[in-house]
């Protein structure tokens, strides 16, 4: 991700993402995402993972660029928001095509979502996610309003979460009777 034009003799031009209306129809063929890789090598087991699979989430959406940033990139990058450090492997989603009136609790705009790999134990839990999380872009990827598909899935795997606790919560009080 350099932020330098390829000649020297030019400009240099800043790299800025910015929501724009879409150029193109928003099909499963046309490109709809930016994916980024921010990752500054804390948990090398996840990286592994991840890196092992990243011709696999090109082959799933070749017409979306990715862009694996380098150590220092990712560095750079946690600095300016550290309430994400320790969090990566990251993989970050910027949607191409947000609609208007896509507004976040905080009063934002929706700009995409991202993985947070850092918060898994173990390269299992790790692989198991991001084949969900592909698998979400995949079946999403032409959604009109994907905040709000994104806002559905968390509030369901918020519900599964909730509920795998209490049947744990369950079976341990009756294992201890």
């Amino acid at each position: 991700m350099d932020p330098t034009s390829e000649h020297p003799s030019e400009p240099r031009k800043r790299f800025r993402l910015r929501a724009r209306k879409p150029l193109e129809a928003l099909n499963s063929e046309n490109p709809r995402f930016h994916v980024f890789l921010v990752d500054t090598g804390w948990n090398t087991h996840l990286s592994r993972v991840l890196q092992a699979h990243l011709p696999l989430i090109h082959e799933f959406h070749p017409q979306d660029p990715l862009y694996v940033l380098t150590r220092e990139q990712s560095i750079k990058i946690l600095k300016s928001a550290p309430e994400h450090i320790g969090l990566d492997p990251i993989l970050v989603v910027y949607d191409l095509h947000c609609p208007e009136d896509a507004d976040s609790r905080k009063g934002e705009r929706y700009r995409g979502f991202r993985l947070n790999l850092g918060l898994l134990k173990n390269p299992d839990q790790a692989l198991h996610k991001l084949q969900q999380f592909l698998r979400f872009i995949s079946c999403h990827r032409t959604s009109q309003r994907l905040d709000q598909e994104v806002q559905r899935e968390l509030h369901k795997e918020g519900l599964s979460n909730m509920v795998r606790i209490l049947k744990e919560a369950s079976e341990a009080s009756i294992e201890l009777i």
